[in-house]
């Protein structure tokens, strides 16, 4: 089981295409970092003018201690499910942050260093409910942050979740998780980076409001 880490400030956005749950994404991993894991947590959320189709994002500030301010600036992970949203994000990620990227909708990364699975391929073939795609998403990420642990965030799915879809998404989330142990790197190392980040950053005292549908 993974140990209780201490977050200075790691920032997170979620990004792809209205209809891939990157706002359902976004609520449950903030509810199971926030009340399952006992961090702070800010969530903030965008979406463009139509439903399906448009542009989408969730960013989440994750951190030990009280956030002074909510909104990303300098992302530590970005999770990319659009050819769209690795285009317009990427240059926000620090020099030591990851990508993740759906390899099945994402064909030209701007850079040779990301880590990727085919989330929409997984959940349409494996699962074989294609809006459970985000599920999968969660699994890996669940994988990758050193912080998130398994048995917490399977509980936030449940809590969150109506009990007719659990079964479904508790595969789904499964199946991610395993797929990124397997056929991934090593969970995302916090120390790269960290002081010089936080030097660079200095002490803020802004009151910007968290927005949350």
């Amino acid at each position: 089981m993974k140990e209780q880490v201490t977050l200075d400030r790691f920032e997170i956005r979620l990004s792809g295409l209205g209809g891939q749950g990157i706002l359902t994404l976004g609520k449950l991993l903030g509810h199971a970092l926030a009340l399952g894991h006992g961090y702070q947590v800010t969530q903030t959320q965008s979406y463009g003018p139509e439903a399906r189709g448009g542009s989408s994002r969730a960013d989440l500030v994750v951190s030990s201690h009280p956030i002074s301010y909510p909104k990303t600036e300098r992302l530590d992970f970005l999770v990319a499910l659009s050819q769209e949203a690795c285009n317009s994000y990427h240059h926000l990620l620090k020099k030591t942050g990851v990508l993740l990227v759906d390899t099945g909708l994402v064909k030209q990364t701007p850079t040779n260093v990301f880590l990727g699975l085919p989330f929409t391929e997984l959940a349409l073939e494996r699962v074989k409910v294609p809006q459970a795609m985000n599920t999968v998403v969660l699994g890996a990420v669940t994988f990758l942050m050193p912080f998130a642990k398994r048995d917490v965030m399977r509980k936030s799915l449940l809590a969150n979740l109506p009990e007719k879809i659990h079964k479904v998404n508790l595969k789904a989330f499964a199946l991610g998780y395993d797929q990124a142990r397997r056929l991934l790197a090593q969970p995302i190392d916090l120390q790269n980076g960290e002081d010089e980040e936080a030097a660079k950053r200095g002490d803020m005292n802004l009151t910007d409001i968290m927005v949350e549908d």
